[in-house]
């Protein structure tokens, strides 16, 4: 059930250094992102989350790849507020990082800071 689902992935979470991707899958409204959610929601309510983003078919701009990485450096400047400056120099010495590659973006504004 979708209960003993989610408490397999918190116990992963809190268990399996080991394996640090839980990979998620299965065919169209079977309920992936609702439990996606749900583990999100719980992340955030025991300050665990540094960021989140959730993909919608057909909801526009909102779900453009594009978005990803920016959304997530933002949320991860105000989750770990010590990456703040990091992200914040990488943005000013760079104005136009969101028209570089994602693999280039994701090593400036998530990793490196």
């Amino acid at each position: 059930t979708r209960k003993e689902l989610i408490a397999k992935i918190e116990r992963w979470i809190d268990h399996d250094k080991d394996h640090p991707i839980c990979w998620l899958n299965g065919p169209a409204g079977s309920g992936k992102s609702a439990v996606a959610q749900t583990i999100a929601e719980h992340c955030n309510d025991n300050r665990r989350l540094a960021a989140s983003f959730f993909f919608f078919r057909g909801s526009g701009y909102r779900s453009k790849f594009e978005r990803f990485i920016p959304t997530l450096a933002y949320q991860l400047s105000l989750s770990v507020p010590a990456t703040e400056p990091f992200i914040r120099r990488v943005l000013q010495s760079e104005p136009a990082i969101t028209h570089q590659s994602r693999s280039y973006q994701f090593q400036k504004l998530m990793i490196e800071p």
